[in-house]
């Protein structure tokens, strides 16, 4: 085992609590990740050591700001291995940088936009409004009953005319991951950009940009060890300053004449045309603590790691009478998360919250802003499925208390 895998359960320190007696076992980690104390340590010293405004005041405490602040966009585009940190874009969180994108890139008004019926909601309503507003062309590539796509669907759905693909990287439902080299090509060769929604897999793959060849990546911090209210953008530098400002204001301009009676600005490139205001000085260097947190440990060991006991945590669920799983059984094509519904159990809040109550167990249960997939599967997002989620701090007795906590339940309802 990798070396910093090994203790990794003693950087959380809430992994120490007690709940009704049982330790806490925690499976949410796709809604949120648990943070390190390395994570904290680095914000902490933002605040106790050099609390100061970076790139505005020109003094010690500034200065130091301004080099963290650097620091940081530098570790996180090496996270990603954008071809330079200014492609790597501050925001707060996924659905900031969906928006962005949506909002502010060139999209000819007799064009498409494609998207799936699998996107958590903030990676399609972007676009649909977008389509809305500019009455744009929509195409949903609707994804098979096991969460995965047919690519000659997408060959289908992309063509001369669209001129922006939508899709989500790593579901946050089925935990499939998509053929996204392949769209990404497919798209290219019609012209199109691809916005890719990270979110879900950042924290638990290796992910590099280049390779993959997106043009936009939006990734949210919260999910990969790091501080909330943190997201990043990626873009290629060719997008990024082709597009329109998505806020106006401090810290985006070079100047702001004043001639004439006119006032007119002119503005920085990337990544601070798209920064404007006072920025979240500690969010930004715990992201960047966070992603050489998670390089040291090696994102491969961590992908090894949940997969072996999503194997664990999904052959128990199957064992289980009365429980349906949702995506493909394949978990060398997953992220290491599980969907599943009780047929015996009206509302999928009702598992969670006995999960919680009876044995410290904390699972996600709803519809997981997925709505349209929810209702493609036949469920309705008002009874919901519940989620358990694994990631590098969990480890077999945290699975073996998930599933005794389902046995125990199906016992009882059944």
């Amino acid at each position: 085992m990798n070396r910093y895998m090994l203790n990794v359960r003693e950087d959380f320190p809430v992994l120490k609590r007690i709940i009704n007696g049982r330790p806490l076992v925690y499976l949410d980690s796709a809604c949120m990740s648990l943070k390190p104390k390395q994570v904290v340590e680095a914000m902490n010293e933002y605040y106790e050591v050099f609390p100061a405004c970076g790139g505005r005041s020109i003094h010690r405490l500034g200065d130091e700001a301004s080099n963290a602040y650097a620091k940081a966009r530098r570790r996180f585009s090496s996270f990603i291995n954008a071809a330079e940190p200014e492609e790597c874009i501050w925001t707060r969180n996924a659905t900031e940088s969906m928006n962005m994108v949506a909002a502010c890139v060139g999209i000819p008004k007799d064009s498409k936009i494609v998207t799936t019926s699998l996107e958590h909601h903030s990676g399609s309503l972007p676009f649909i409004e977008r389509a809305k507003a500019d009455g744009l062309e929509i195409k949903i590539v609707e994804a098979q009953s096991d969460g995965t796509f047919d690519i000659e669907q997408w060959k289908n759905a992309i063509d001369k005319k669209t001129s922006i693909v939508a899709v989500v990287h790593s579901s946050n439902v089925t935990g499939t991951v998509a053929p996204l080299k392949e769209i990404v090509e497919i798209a290219h060769d019609n012209g199109a950009l691809v916005m890719s929604d990270d979110a879900q897999y950042a924290p638990h793959h290796p992910l590099d940009v280049q390779k993959y060849d997106v043009d936009f990546s939006a990734i949210s911090v919260h999910k990969m060890c790091g501080p909330s209210g943190m997201g990043v953008l990626y873009g290629k530098m060719e997008h990024l300053n082709a597009m329109g400002m998505f806020l106006v204001g401090g810290d985006t301009v070079a100047d702001v004449r004043y001639e004439n009676g006119r006032i007119i600005p002119e503005y920085l490139p990337p990544p601070e045309k798209f920064e404007a205001g006072l920025q979240n000085y500690a969010g930004a260097i715990g992201a960047g603590a966070a992603a050489e947190y998670l390089q040291k440990i090696g994102m491969k060991h961590i992908e090894a790691h949940e997969r072996s006991l999503l194997e664990v945590a999904m052959k128990g669920l199957q064992e289980l009478e009365h429980i349906r799983i949702l995506g493909t059984d394949d978990i060398s094509i997953k992220t290491g998360l599980v969907t599943f519904s009780v047929d015996t159990i009206d509302v999928a809040h009702d598992v969670a919250a006995f999960l919680s109550d009876e044995y410290g167990v904390m699972i996600r249960s709803g519809a997981h802003c997925a709505h349209p997939y929810h209702y493609q599967m036949g469920i309705p997002p008002s009874k919901g499925t519940n989620r358990a989620s694994i990631y590098l701090y969990n480890n077999r007795q945290d699975v073996h208390a998930f599933l005794e906590g389902m046995d125990a339940l199906i016992d009882a309802t059944s």
